[in-house]
């Protein structure tokens, strides 16, 4: 089945796509002697520093406002987990997850019903809520059943990357079972997208030039560096990075104070001053492809960071590693 899935995704156009979608691929399968399908997106392609997560820009007539769609709070409430808990919509505020919420539109799908077909233009999103779908896509002139989707699982969305891209549908995907999805309408899923992710972008950008260890990154660094950071936050006693864990980020904090401990004998002991705004932590496990040398946890009421990826991390900040070395408190963090 996995061959299958490969050749499927070669027969929809093999769509060069970004590191998200790339993220996207990289989903719950199992291995070929039992368990789920796996589950199918396009094949991504090496395509270079990463494009854009929002391909091409949606046009708004003046005055325009997303839709609202009566809902119970339970279902507000589910949306609203269902929304942050999807990769590429992380960057997304509370208020931009509140706007969601209230543009999604339940509908019902029959077993048999179409919800979207291969080829076709895409002009909404969907979380499925409940129900089992099959994902069919055309092989050689044959519709093939490559995967499946259904509401229980970490990926109980569709639809995104006709959406994110600008490509026409990669899949048909059909009800076994009654479906209970709501649907997003393209406008809205762009247009809160777009102006999320240039308005986190922005704030990254302008709060990097305020991190003294990055002064000597050139513009285009930094640029690349605030396109792959992740906003995270924490409550006091939260524990960011564990002693002996294996290490895959590098942190910034934005806001608030966190302290670095080791455990000593079976003992916790500080061991560095609190490191507020602009300070950062982390790196040591990246840099020497090491466990975590310390505890990190929040110490003030609430702590944002914002984090890089291992891959990031190395291409973007290598060449600051001896300053990173040689700055006293990285030694303990």
């Amino acid at each position: 089945m996995a061959a299958a899935v490969d050749d499927a995704a070669e027969a929809v156009g093999n769509l060069a796509v970004s590191d998200a979608a790339a993220d996207y691929s990289a989903t719950e399968s199992e291995d070929e002697d039992g368990g789920e399908m796996p589950e199918f997106v396009p094949r991504a392609r090496p395509a270079g520093r990463k494009c854009s997560v929002m391909a091409g820009v949606v046009k708004v007539e003046e005055g325009w406002t997303p839709p609202v769609f009566d809902k119970s709070e339970e279902n507000k409430a589910m949306l609203d987990a269902r929304v942050k808990g999807i990769f590429f919509m992380a960057h997304l505020t509370q208020v931009d997850v509140d706007t969601l919420v209230g543009a999604f539109e339940n509908k019902v799908y029959a077993v048999g019903d179409i919800l979207m077909t291969q080829g076709e233009e895409g002009d909404c999103f969907y979380v499925i809520e409940s129900g089992k779908t099959d994902v069919i896509v055309d092989i050689e002139g044959s519709p093939t059943k490559v995967a499946e989707k259904d509401g229980e699982g970490e990926n109980n969305f569709v639809g995104e990357l006709a959406l994110l891209y600008n490509a026409p549908r990669s899949a048909t995907i059909q009800a076994t079972t009654e479906v209970i999805t709501w649907s997003l309408d393209r406008t809205t899923f762009k247009t809160i997208m777009e102006k999320s992710a240039k308005g986190s972008n922005d704030k990254n950008r302008a709060f990097l030039d305020q991190v003294p260890i990055l002064e000597s990154l050139s513009d285009m660094e930094k640029m690349q560096l605030a396109d792959a950071l992740k906003s995270t936050t924490y409550a006091a006693g939260d524990v960011i990075i564990k002693e002996g864990d294996d290490g895959a980020e590098f942190f910034i904090v934005e806001a608030g104070e966190v302290v670095c401990t080791k455990t000593k004998e079976g003992v916790e002991t500080e061991v560095s001053a609190l490191l507020g705004t602009g300070s950062y932590f982390g790196e040591l496990a990246l840099l020497n492809d090491d466990k975590r040398q310390a505890n990190v946890k929040a110490a003030s009421e609430t702590v944002t960071c914002l984090t890089v990826d291992r891959a990031t991390f190395k291409r973007v900040l290598g060449p600051l590693e001896n300053i990173m070395k040689d700055t006293k408190y990285v030694d303990k963090a």
